[in-house]
């Protein structure tokens, strides 16, 4: 029985052996037979890595083919992690305070933690060998060389490079590193051809970052064999061939946009000597901006901002301090305030209320209005009067004035009682006619020029006051008197405003700058991209109201409020159309504006100037515009703008004017009285945060020379009386500007 039991168990247990020998030699045939091409590939794959080597970066060209970013050859000292892989921590430390000396000795800032810092991310990243110093001198290049230190080598490698410095930097932009393995994954979401690893050039601004799909070239990709230390033992196959990145052509020349800077730089310090007028703020007149477009196809002429930087500072590198001590300045060097400056546009406006004057038939083009220099509101009450004025300037007075003659003096008071007419009869106008006005001469609407984060300023209305503040705060009289003269709640870039007079120009054609001309490959000379010039709006203006308004503006630079600034100017040979305009920003010293066309009789640019705290619109901007239409109309040479390093070039200077007083090139400073609302500054220097809040309780304009005492009236006459009225006795004759 016991025999027979262990025998059963024996023969069991001999079962079992055989089964799971015969599973194992199963399993070992399907490992080693059936599976031996994926596992043998799978090797294959643990020992090999893919290098991914950056390709030539496009060049940035000027209209005239000038290089504006390019690239040149620059001695490289890298750190490639693999041949140190076998150290240890303290032999590191050795080997990397060994370099630190060598480069330290060579004026470059290392230290032996920044090198293990590197050491330790490139780790974690790919075999691409890290650099750590670039352009470096010969003489640390020999001996890094001939020292041979264990993981740095010394190469060379393409760089970018801006021959111009900062002329035209907030065009052209700047390049930044990859900083980690996840910024480089989430451009690779959207690029899976043009391969990012950490290190690899990326735009941050300007045509750098619009254009960077374009500008970068497709990387080489190579596969390589590594032994267990990662070492490279030998290349196994190419997989992507480099593919260099396309060149972009700029529409823009380069010496003219180096000139328009060096005239808004000379004209901001002119500012500075400038006496204020009294009781106003010193000029700090700290930045600025001047724009041009081409009127007959949107093409950008100059788009000049200061202060400025130059992009050839982040081509190696920046320090988070370094950049955060450039955010931090106040007057906000990469600001590009040519369209993210945000400006009251002051008398500059008055186009869109004159002409919006015109087509409802609100006032004539022969209408006269009586200006005494100050202006009521008609629903106040006598005990309130004293609160609800709008006054010129020294409480300047033009007697009778039409259209045209109101723009050519800048009568405030002409186009207050514009502002209350259509307000208090909107029956008659609609709520929101001079905002319809601005809308088609672009204004509230980005003008869609080929640059990233352009802002599209405001165009305050109630119903979007309501919006933005609650229903408490409400539309006022004193608000649509406000916007009459372009201040309150509105706020304009350069561009815009530029581009606003272009309509002008044109006759109701407005084109979106065009910047960037065409795209090309690099290899072939092909034409990849052609940018022709594109309206983007074509509205319907009337052609007799046009004439009006533009018959007022002529007649600004020649006896109106810019008639200092252009004395001199030949205006009979190449006429200039423009507007002069005073903004008040709340304690701030005032901004000066300037925005015109040129030939009037024959348009082809369109210029503004905006120069933040300088004063006077005519002492300040005009001068700078005038000095711009100077070259464009071939009166004064233009010179080759120099490279960096290369000494300025002066331009000829307009004849000096303004003596500090309220000259005849002032503007019209004017005490709003609105019913209490919350107040804001009517300029946002800084692109990061914008201020959302109610109207500014100030606002300005421009007088002109000649004054006359006159009774006001409420309403225009036809025809102006053969002989001024004496004022009555109640009507106020003094008054103070802010």
């Amino acid at each position: 029985m016991n025999e027979a039991l262990l025998g059963r168990r024996l023969g069991l247990l001999t079962f079992m052996a055989v089964a799971l020998l015969g599973t194992l030699l199963a399993r070992l045939y399907f490992l080693q037979v059936m599976e031996a091409p994926q596992f043998t590939a799978q090797a294959a794959e643990n020992r090999t890595r893919e290098i991914v080597t950056e390709a030539p970066r496009g060049l940035i060209y000027d209209t005239n083919g000038k290089v504006l970013a390019g690239r040149r050859e620059s001695r490289v000292v890298t750190l490639d992690w693999t041949q140190l892989r076998d150290y240890n921590e303290e032999e590191r430390a050795e080997i990397f305070t060994a370099v630190a000396d060598e480069v330290n000795r060579e004026g470059e800032k290392f230290k032996v933690d920044q090198l293990e810092r590197r050491y330790q991310a490139a780790r974690n990243g790919s075999l691409k060998p890290e650099p750590i110093a670039e352009d470096v001198s010969v003489r640390l290049w020999i001996t890094l060389q001939e020292r041979q230190f264990p993981g740095f080598n010394v190469e060379r490698r393409y760089v970018r490079v801006y021959p111009y410095g900062s002329t035209g930097a907030n065009i052209i932009g700047y390049i930044g590193n990859v900083g980690d393995t996840e910024t480089a994954d989430a451009l690779n979401e959207k690029n899976d051809t043009k391969v990012y690893q950490p290190g690899d050039e990326l735009g941050r601004a300007g045509i750098e970052a619009l254009f960077e799909s374009t500008l970068r070239g497709v990387p080489e990709i190579r596969r390589v064999e590594v032994d267990a230390q990662n070492r490279v033992i030998k290349e196994v196959e190419i997989i992507q061939e480099a593919v260099p990145g396309a060149d972009v052509y700029l529409a823009l020349d380069i010496d003219l946009q180096y000139a328009a800077e060096r005239i808004l730089v000379d004209e901001l310090e002119l500012a500075r000597q400038r006496d204020a007028c009294r009781g106003c703020r010193p000029h700090v007149a700290d930045a600025g901006s001047l724009v041009a477009v081409d009127v007959r196809d949107g093409t950008v002429a100059a788009l000049a901002t200061y202060p400025n930087y130059d992009p050839s500072d982040f081509v190696f590198g920046m320090s988070s301090s370094q950049y955060q001590s450039l955010l931090d300045r106040p007057d906000t060097p990469l600001l590009d305030r040519t369209i993210k400056g945000l400006y009251p546009a002051g008398s500059t406006f008055k186009h869109v209320t004159g002409y919006a004057a015109l087509v409802s038939g609100a006032r004539g083009a022969n209408d006269y209005w009586n200006d005494q220099g100050v202006f009521t509101i008609n629903s106040c009450t006598s005990a309130e009067k004293s609160g609800c004025q709008f006054r010129n300037a020294g409480d300047a007075q033009y007697g009778y004035v039409n259209m045209a003659e109101a723009i050519e003096v800048s009568s405030d008071t002409y186009f207050y009682s514009l502002g209350e007419k259509f307000w208090v009869e909107q029956d008659t106008y609609g709520e929101t006619i001079m905002q319809d006005v601005a809308a088609q001469f672009g204004f509230g609407t980005a003008t869609g020029i080929q640059l990233p984060e352009e802002r599209s300023g405001r165009v305050p209305t109630p119903e979007n006051r309501m919006a933005e503040f609650g229903d408490d705060a409400r539309w006022y009289t004193g608000d649509n008197i406000n916007l009459s003269i372009g201040q309150g709640d509105l706020l304009v870039t350069p561009l815009q405003l530029a581009d606003s007079y272009a309509v002008l120009a044109s006759g109701g054609v407005r084109h979106q700058p065009r910047l960037v001309d065409r795209v090309v490959d690099p290899v072939s000379g092909e034409t990849l991209i052609d940018f022709e010039p594109r309206v983007a709006g074509d509205e319907q203006f009337d052609v007799a109201a046009l004439a009006t308004i533009r018959d007022g503006l002529i007649r600004v630079p020649r006896t109106g409020t810019a008639a200092k600034a252009f004395e001199g100017f030949p205006l009979s040979e190449y006429p200039i159309a423009g507007k002069t305009g005073t903004a008040e920003v709340a304690k701030k010293a005032d901004f000066a504006l300037f925005a015109g066309y040129g030939p009037a009789n024959d348009p082809q640019y369109a210029v503004a100037a905006v120069l933040e705290q300088a004063g006077f619109g005519g002492d300040a901007a005009a001068p700078a515009v005038r000095r711009f239409f100077e070259l464009l109309g071939g009166f004064a040479p233009l010179p080759a703008a120099p490279l960096a390093g290369e000494p300025h070039v002066e331009f000829p200077r307009a004849p000096e004017i303004g003596s500090g007083e309220a000259s005849s090139n002032a503007d019209s400073e004017v005490v709003e009285d609105t019913p209490t609302t919350p107040t804001t500054e009517a300029v946002e220097p800084n692109p990061t945060t914008t201020t959302a809040a109610a109207p500014s309780t100030s606002t300005t304009s421009e007088p002109t020379p000649t004054t006359t005492t006159t009774a006001p009236t409420t309403e225009p006459s036809t025809e102006p009386p053969a002989t001024e009225p004496a004022a009555p006795a109640d009507a106020p004759t003094t008054g103070s500007s802010p």
